[in-house]
């Protein structure tokens, strides 16, 4: 079995930690507030990039999933790129450095015209929180073995903003393509990336955490307000911003797929059905 340190233990990190404890594996996890942590995971509570390296544990494998305070360059700069150098400060040194896993954020992709994207295709920020995590991926992988996983919109459990919108009869703006992933398909790939590495196979430097149907963001809408009995809000300019999307970008999870991992939620259909339930019982 491993030693973990998962350095992020918000929601995907607790539910991540309580994963690989059920695996057997020795796991610790950091987070900046509070001492509640999941059954058998070692707690440390503090900041990460002010933290006495000694505090850090010997580890064979990194997590470092952190979520920035604002989406301010300063803050991404603070929770990403100043976390990771803290990580190379206190493992680069080690014997046997661990496998670090960044999760990292599909916004890298600044090509916003529709275009299909995947691994191969070179990503092109196009906002400076953007080039912090490029500049964080980079740093990783220059100085570690490090897999990025790039997470697209991500949704699930407690995350309603979506229905609430419908329900409350927003306006909608203009149609765009669109990409989710449900919050137990990031835990579950990560898990199943750990394991491909305890098992010693090789891992690409970057994967697309994505569902399989990237869709128009009005399709998801339509179907939402089609399962409320909500009248769809679409704007009085429809001659102008028409039907079709005219921004965002389709993404491919070819890759993580080829690798063997099945997801739970492959549409988004099957993972907005249990939020209605939930939306519902609210």
């Amino acid at each position: 079995m491993s030693k973990i340190l998962i350095a992020g233990c918000g929601d995907i990190g607790s539910r991540l930690a309580e994963c690989l404890v059920e695996k057997g594996h020795t796991v610790t996890g950091i987070r900046r507030q509070g001492t509640l942590f999941p059954k058998d995971v070692m707690g440390i509570t503090g900041d990460l990039v002010s933290m006495d390296l000694n505090l850090l544990p010997d580890a064979d494998i990194v997590f470092l999933i952190m979520t920035p305070q604002a989406r301010r360059v300063d803050a991404y700069k603070e929770a990403y790129f100043n976390t990771a150098e803290k990580l190379v400060e206190r493992y680069k040194p080690c014997e046997s450095p661990p496998k670090v896993f960044f999760v990292s954020s599909t916004s890298v992709y600044g090509q916003n015209f529709g275009c299909v994207l995947d691994e191969q295709d070179t990503a092109l920020p196009n906002s400076p929180t953007a080039n912090v995590l490029i500049d964080t991926e980079t740093l990783l992988t220059e100085h570690l073995s490090a897999t990025s996983v790039r997470f697209s919109g991500i949704y699930g459990p407690g995350r309603l903003r979506l229905i609430e919108s419908i329900a409350n009869k927003d306006v909608w703006k203009a149609n765009q393509w669109t990409n989710r992933i449900h919050r137990d398909d990031c835990v579950e790939l990560l898990v199943f990336l750990a394991g491909l590495h305890i098992a010693g196979q090789m891992l690409e430097k970057v994967y697309i955490g994505t569902d399989s149907q990237p869709v128009s963001q009005w399709e998801v809408k339509l179907w939402l307000a089609s399962q409320m009995n909500v009248e769809p809000m679409l704007p009085v300019d429809l001659a102008e911003n028409g039907f079709l999307p005219v921004s965002g970008k389709r993404l491919s999870n070819a890759a993580i797929i080829n690798a063997g991992y099945q997801f739970l939620y492959p549409s988004y259909i099957l993972g907005y059905e249990g939020l209605l339930a939930e939306y519902r019982a609210k």
